[in-house]
């Protein structure tokens, strides 16, 4: 790809990534959805969504220029935002494939809310370590 920087390359590598990930969802909801006996889950329908919102979007927009970078940001926290992206996704699933079995479990739920709260926790100290690297000291 002539004329993108690094760093651009970079996010749109991780971009594919995700891109490749929410295909996966998606083909598996969609395999799961045939042998459902007419049965459908939101969480399993819009599976794809949470790999692609929530790491693909970014990654996109960074590979922009419209996000700052995150390579400010310690790799502690940004695995802390990947196992977030990763909990909210197999939570949904695993929500998805009870609903169609006609269960319930707390275990999703709990599952859910460590995800969105590892999510907010990589999201507030990646932005705070990208405005402190970009503060001239």
């Amino acid at each position: 790809m002539p004329g993108l920087g690094e760093r651009q390359r970079q996010y749109l590598r991780i971009l594919n990534r995700y891109i490749g990930i929410a295909a996966f969802c998606a083909v598996f909801s969609l395999i799961y959805n045939l042998f459902s006996h007419g049965i459908h889950s939101p969480f399993m329908s819009w599976l794809f969504a949470w790999p692609l919102a929530l790491g693909g979007l970014p990654a996109g927009l960074a590979a922009l220029g419209l996000l700052p970078p995150a390579d400010a940001a310690p790799e502690g926290v940004k695995d802390l935002y990947r196992f977030g992206i990763a909990s909210v996704t197999v939570a949904s699933m695993l929500k998805g494939i009870l609903e169609i079995a006609g269960n319930d479990s707390v275990y999703t739920t709990i599952l859910m809310a460590a995800g969105i709260v590892m999510l907010a926790a990589g999201a507030v100290f990646g932005i705070y370590a990208a405005l402190t690297a970009a503060r001239p000291e």
